[in-house]
């Protein structure tokens, strides 16, 4: 998919959304065009439930269901997106790839994402987008900061103000030095990026920094991408334990070979209280999910030494039903059943990483009352 900014968007004012609401929810999934018939699989998903308790793989074809919906209701007649060439009901044309955004924010959304060379992921016109959904759920807040101590409540422990809440963001001056990453890259793209950062300060006065790693329907935090590059020619390597005294010695992203592959985080491990001897696993312990949370910790530990804030964190929001997201893969499991559990575990201090649940922050959204419009939005669009 491109990120060129084409117009035509189709609007979709709150007031459409809420005049819809009657028919989204009770409309059986039998008057649905074929193109939603085919994408639940012929099942019929009249009443799809909030996004909870569902088994593995049973989430994201939930939520496939519910964004075709959305798309077959909200925007009749539109033609089906492409993904790598072939259409799918859930996904929308590039042309109209904004109307991911919910219509309270979407013109305030595209003129911060443009004003801060913030790049949008590939898959950004696809209603799954993780991207779109952090945004959907996190940007209101940023308008109405005294709402946002409120409905953040869940996410930051003993909170009482927010001060700054940004999007992509990639750390001071240096960070992309200090990590090794690319020169070239910019927010979003080729740097370690967190999906939202959130600046606040707590019961004991200490400021805060916390750094979010967003998920929706994938079904886990995602692998280094060294091991699936077609420059990785010794890919036998990931797949082995790494002596435990040079670690390093075989991983692709130290080769120098490129910009891409000088990285400095096994370096940094240490300063950064990522304990590699108590992982057991055969495969290198960065292959799996522990990949995208090393990389966000180590940006952790660069701003709380920068004094970007008292104390940085990181922190994961999935939602609840998306088990998948935080199941351990075997090579894991021998420090717990859970990637969150398990990656604790290697850190000194546990308490630098927690985990939330996406439905406790749009509950906290409701509860303030500064935010009607968005919280009946994110009722129809995702289901809580």
């Amino acid at each position: 998919m491109t990120h060129q900014q084409t117009g035509g968007e189709f609007t979709n004012s709150i007031a459409v959304t809420r005049k819809r609401r009657t028919g989204y929810r009770r409309r059986d999934a039998r008057t649905l065009s074929a193109r939603m018939h085919r994408a639940t699989g012929g099942e019929d998903v009249a009443r799809l439930p909030g996004p909870r308790s569902v088994d593995d793989g049973g989430f994201d074809r939930i939520e496939t269901c519910r964004q075709s919906r959305v798309k077959a209701c909200w925007w009749p007649g539109l033609e089906d997106g492409k993904w790598r060439g072939r259409q799918y009901a859930h996904i929308l044309p590039e042309s109209h790839r904004f109307e991911n955004l919910g219509p309270a924010t979407r013109d305030a959304v595209r003129a911060y994402l443009e004003s801060n060379s913030i790049s949008l992921h590939p898959d950004f016109a696809n209603l799954k987008s993780s991207q779109a959904c952090c945004l959907n759920l996190l940007f209101p807040l940023r308008r109405e900061l005294d709402g946002a101590r409120v409905a953040l409540r869940p996410l930051l422990p003993d909170v009482e103000a927010v001060h700054r809440i940004e999007f992509e963001y990639t750390g001071p001056k240096g960070a992309t030095c200090w990590l090794g990453e690319p020169p070239g890259g910019k927010r979003g793209q080729n740097r370690t990026s967190a999906d939202a950062a959130i600046w606040w300060v707590d019961a004991g006065r200490r400021s805060r920094l916390t750094l979010v790693e967003w998920k929706y329907t994938e079904r886990q935090f995602g692998t280094c991408g060294g091991l699936a590059s077609d420059g990785n020619r010794r890919k036998d390597r990931c797949r082995t334990r790494a002596d435990a005294a040079t670690p390093s010695w075989n991983c692709y992203l130290v080769s120098g070979d490129s910009s891409r592959t000088k990285r400095r985080y096994w370096d940094r491990l240490e300063v950064a209280g990522i304990h590699l001897a108590r992982y057991e696993g055969a495969p290198c312990p960065f292959a799996g999910p522990f990949y995208q949370l090393m990389r966000l910790h180590l940006l952790a530990v660069y701003c709380a030494e920068k004094g970007v804030a008292q104390k940085v964190d990181v922190a994961a929001v999935h939602f609840g039903g998306n088990s998948s997201v935080d199941t351990a893969p075997p090579e894991l499991r021998r420090l717990a059943g859970t990637v969150s559990a398990a990656w604790k575990g290697m850190l000194s201090d546990p308490d630098d990483f927690r985990v939330c649940h996406a439905e406790a922050l749009a509950a906290g959204i409701r509860e303030t009352g500064a935010f009607p419009d968005v919280a009946d939005y994110l009722a129809e669009r995702y289901g809580v």
